[in-house]
């Protein structure tokens, strides 16, 4: 088990990386166990060596399966507009309003 200060932590599992930033900074989704916890599917900036992080958010198995199950819909949602918006309609009949998502940006 790593320690960070007083902090001890092991990564369990490496799920993946959701982005770089321009620093090298990676953030990734992992299994942590932090002290003597039971290990949380946890996302947050880590340095390449894995020695520095940033501030992240820890999930227990229920919390994941609801995000998951939020995201889902989500982008179930945004891929329903995107193919609504591949067909011709008219801007100016109202009476097939619907929601609005806007994509969030990349």
């Amino acid at each position: 088990m790593a320690e960070r200060g007083k902090i001890k932590f092991e990564i369990i599992e490496k799920y993946g990386v959701l982005s770089t930033s321009k620093s090298g900074w990676n953030l990734e989704l992992n299994l942590v166990q932090w002290g003597e916890n039971h290990p949380k599917f946890d996302i947050r900036a880590w340095d390449p060596a894995h020695t520095k992080m940033g501030k992240g958010v820890g999930l227990n198995h229920d919390e994941m399966k609801k995000l998951n199950q939020i995201m889902t819909g989500i982008l179930a949602f945004e891929q329903e507009e995107n193919l609504l918006n591949q067909v011709d309609e008219d801007p100016d009949d109202e009476s097939q309003e619907r929601p609005r998502v806007t994509r969030l940006s990349d």
